[in-house]
């Protein structure tokens, strides 16, 4: 797995309270990422991503970060990273009147300009409880490997809330351990922490999120692997 997939791995989620959260369908973002490797030398990239929720996003009382997760907002999406090396389309569908999730999505990727691969990958789980999705994924590849993640947004009383996400593969080549919390001291303001464990590099996440106005939020995150340190940096707007 390339340093950047890991980097991807690890995404933040990326928070001056506000009176009334606006509802809202889109939501787009930039951000850069700076990449310090250990043995010596640098990189550095820019992401972009978009989505659309087929019906109007309420926010209510929930942190505005996690408003679409908990209300099981069917989604459209598209992500570009590594400079739109790599540019992923897909869809998250959540039945109506039932616990049952799918999403399905798409991957090009571009190597240098001379060579590109695409992939794609579908994803089943179940929301048993509001803010509990537990699911498993298949990409493009011979055989299914084993693997489960989840996500679970709790409310723990005045205005708090934690996120607690995670999951476990089992590779051929190797296993993939990963986990990760974030702490909300309101609906607009979180700080989380993480880690990833995969075979021969180990990880580490400190990441924060912070909504100025119900539509703009800034993000900050850190990550230090065996082999690299990174620093990225981003922004989102809704409407």
């Amino acid at each position: 797995m390339k340093l950047k997939t890991l980097v991807a791995t690890m995404a933040l989620t990326c928070a001056s309270s506000v009176a009334l959260a606006q509802n809202y369908n889109f939501e787009v973002g930039v951000n850069y990422t700076d990449v310090d490797y250990d043995a010596g030398g640098n990189d550095d990239f820019f992401g972009v991503y978009g989505e659309y929720h087929f019906q109007e996003v309420r926010p209510g009382n929930n942190p505005l970060a996690e408003a679409a997760f908990i209300n099981r907002s069917s989604n459209a999406y598209v992500i570009g990273n590594n400079d739109l090396d790599v540019v992923t389309a897909g869809v998250e569908f959540y039945i109506p009147d039932t616990i049952f999730y799918g999403a399905a999505e798409i991957k090009r990727e571009d190597y240098d300009g001379s060579s590109t691969e695409n992939d794609w990958g579908v994803r089943l789980g179940l929301t048993p409880i509001t803010g509990l999705l537990v699911w498993t994924e298949y990409y493009d590849e011979p055989g299914y490997d084993a693997n489960i993640h989840a996500k679970y947004v709790v409310p723990l009383g005045g205005g708090n809330f934690v996120n607690v996400e995670g999951g476990y593969a089992d590779y051929d080549e190797n296993d993939v351990f990963d986990v990760a919390a974030d702490f909300y001291f309101d609906r607009t303001f979180s700080v989380g922490a993480g880690y990833v464990d995969y075979d021969y590099d180990d990880g580490f996440l400190l990441r924060t999120r912070k909504f100025f106005t119900p539509e703009i939020s800034a993000e900050l995150a850190y990550t230090k692997f065996d082999i690299a340190d990174t620093i990225t940096i981003g922004a989102s707007f809704r409407f």
